[in-house]
């Protein structure tokens, strides 16, 4: 059994055979869980999902389910993985790799590839956001186009799990820091809510172990996922590395969604000039900032870019550190224009159709 998908486009000249997929890897991104799901009018969905699951057996079925629209199915199929993989494993839930969240606890299972993310009952100052703001905008993932750059949510309440199997350090910091939402009931750890995602490799880990022939190519998809949610109005806000993830096909993918927003929502400044020495000593601004208010001038200075790094991000990327790049493209989408972002690549076959 062979993948073949076959990508047709509605041209002026008539239908275009934009693109043809012959490799696993190319048709799983088709059906990823970074991309919109596909509504598909089918009488039998399990025979699809089968048929899908021989030409992608290392995508999960319930992934598969949840892309074809059926997202009940797709959540009840990942609690039955979760409980498969718990009673036939001694892992434990632990603390999940990167850098401790401002907003979300988040743990996993130590070799089941998802992450459990809580909602913490409070932030620190730094994170000007609600708790309700935040249920918003994953929300707001669930219902847009991910562009293949938004990692797909699914939202979990009252989930029982066996207490013996969390790590001691995880269930003190869950009942201790997000007791809104975790409690212990005898042998159980009941989460009356939390997100469920597929398990990436956060980037700024990926870079440290990274060839640079393998860091150079993720900087340059960090830049292009950067662009391509823009190009669907969504700013990541949280520019940091910490909160992009390496998937298993070396795309980079955003999923720290408290600061996210829409392009258009935001007001692009350039960098006011310095009128004085003093100006550029201060530790804060010297010019009013409003809280929608971005300067791409600055996403330099906190990303930690060295030497090839930089000049790679620059050379690929350079224009989205210029306010007037998103200023433009603010314009366009205020406009209707809708900016194409392909779930594969447009060099793979350009054959005209006769039709």
């Amino acid at each position: 059994m062979l993948p073949f998908a076959v990508a047709f486009r509605n041209t002026p000249r008539g239908v275009l055979v934009d693109a043809v997929m012959l490799q696993e890897s190319d048709v799983s991104i088709l059906f990823s869980f970074t991309r919109s799901y596909f509504h598909v009018d089918l009488e039998r969905v399990g025979e699809a999902v089968l048929f899908l699951h021989s030409i992608m057996p290392v995508k999960p079925v319930s992934e598969l389910f949840t892309v074809l629209g059926r997202a009940k199915q797709g959540k009840t199929e990942r609690f039955r993985e979760i409980f498969r993989h718990l009673g036939a494993t001694k892992d434990h839930f632990v603390r999940a790799p990167g850098e401790r969240g401002l907003v979300m606890a988040c743990f996993m299972l130590e070799n089941f590839d998802v992450v459990f993310k809580v909602i913490r009952d409070q932030f620190p100052a730094v994170k000007n956001v609600r708790r309700e703001e935040v249920m918003a905008k994953y929300d707001l993932v669930f219902r847009h186009d991910r562009a293949g750059r938004l990692v797909d949510a699914q939202e979990f309440r009252d989930i029982r799990l066996p207490r013996k199997r969390f790590a001691p350090d995880m269930l003190a910091e869950l009942t201790g820091e997000c007791a809104l939402n975790v409690r212990v009931d005898g042998d159980d750890v009941i989460v009356n809510h939390a997100y469920v995602e597929r398990r990436m490799t956060p980037l700024n880990l990926y870079l440290r172990t990274a060839t640079p022939e393998q860091a150079e190519l993720a900087i340059m998809e960090y830049g292009q996922a950067i662009r391509d949610l823009a190009y669907t109005n969504i700013f990541a806000g949280d520019l940091l590395l910490k909160n992009f993830g390496v998937t298993r096909h070396n795309r980079v993918i955003f999923y720290d969604y408290d600061e996210l927003c829409r392009v258009t929502d935001c007001r692009f400044r350039d960098l006011p000039a310095a009128t004085s020495d003093e100006d550029e000593m201060r530790a804060e601004s010297w010019f009013y900032v409003a809280d929608n208010d971005v300067f791409p001038e600055t996403f330099l200075q906190f990303l930690g870019f060295e030497g090839r790094l930089r000049e790679v991000f620059l050379e690929k990327h350079g224009e989205i550190l210029e306010a007037g790049w998103w200023r433009s493209l603010q314009e366009r989408l205020h406009s209707g224009d809708v900016v194409e972002v392909l779930p594969y690549h447009p060099h793979r076959v350009r054959v005209a159709s006769s039709a």
